[in-house]
């Protein structure tokens, strides 16, 4: 039975779905992208002149510890702030790809210097931009290093690789292959942060009365103003290409509505 307005429930269902699915992964792509230019529009400023009301700042220097640090995932290094992901290698039919099986990320306390001077920045909210710091393949037939058989053992998530089992010259039930990647920002790494100032008024000797801990965006980088928008621009474009072709397929199933309202 189809509805007075020419269109069955089933397809008047789907192409509602659908064009609310795609306005939602559009509009996320678009925060996305506006995130880009807050960052490069955010007051460029440094830790001397850092007050605690200020809003929308950008301060570029070197990163330092303050005292905690965080093991890199995958490999023997100190880290402050940390992104990661485990993918294997599967087959689905006559494709195969990458499917990611854990993430994670997790970042300390620090401070970002220039010329001496710190101010503190709590990562814990931030949106963590960071370049590819290290990729591992690790083929089902290998053994995985010391550092990786150490996090499978300590993450849930992530189930040691089955080896499968030799009949004669066969191998049966072996796992797909793994690709373990970190993202990483070290102490003495560059670091761009942009966000909003408050007020920090127990900081030492060496760090300014106020620190970051949050805003509108919040973003910690590992490179450049530019490239940090960039990375930005590049994560919302997959959201808002996706989000257009929805909607474009939505206004599709729904054409014997609008057609004739505007016609």
């Amino acid at each position: 039975m189809s509805l007075q307005l020419g269109v069955p429930p089933a397809v008047l269902g789907l192409g509602l779905l659908g064009l609310v699915v795609g306005v939602l992964v559009g509009a996320y792509g678009l925060y996305g992208s506006l995130n880009a230019l807050r960052v490069l529009r955010a007051r460029e400023t440094d830790p001397m002149s850092l007050a605690d009301d200020d809003r929308a700042v950008r301060i570029g220097g070197r990163a330092a510890s303050v005292g905690e640090t965080l093991p890199a995932p995958f490999t023997d290094e100190d880290a402050l702030c940390l992104a990661y992901e485990v993918a294997e290698y599967r087959t689905s039919g006559k494709t195969q790809s990458w499917s990611t099986i854990d993430t994670g990320e997790a970042g300390v306390p620090f401070r970002v210097t220039v010329d001496g001077t710190g101010v503190r920045v709590d990562p814990a909210n931030a949106t963590y931009l960071f370049g590819l710091d290290d990729s591992l393949r690790v083929k089902s037939d290998e053994e995985p290093p010391e550092r990786i058989r150490r996090f499978v053992d300590a993450v849930d998530a992530v189930d040691g690789s089955d080896p499968g089992y030799d009949v004669g010259p066969f191998t049966i039930g072996r796992g797909p292959d793994r690709r373990y990647r970190q993202r990483v920002l070290r102490p003495g790494d560059t670091v761009t942060v942009v966000g909003d100032a408050s007020a920090f008024p127990d900081a030492p000797v060496g760090e300014v009365k106020a620190g970051i801990a949050g805003g509108s965006p919040f973003v910690v980088s590992d490179t450049s103003a530019r490239r940090t928008a960039l990375r930005l621009v590049g994560r919302s474009a997959l959201p808002l290409v996706g989000g257009g072709v929805l909607v474009a397929v939505a206004i599709g199933f729904l054409a014997p509505i609008w057609r004739p309202l505007i016609g």
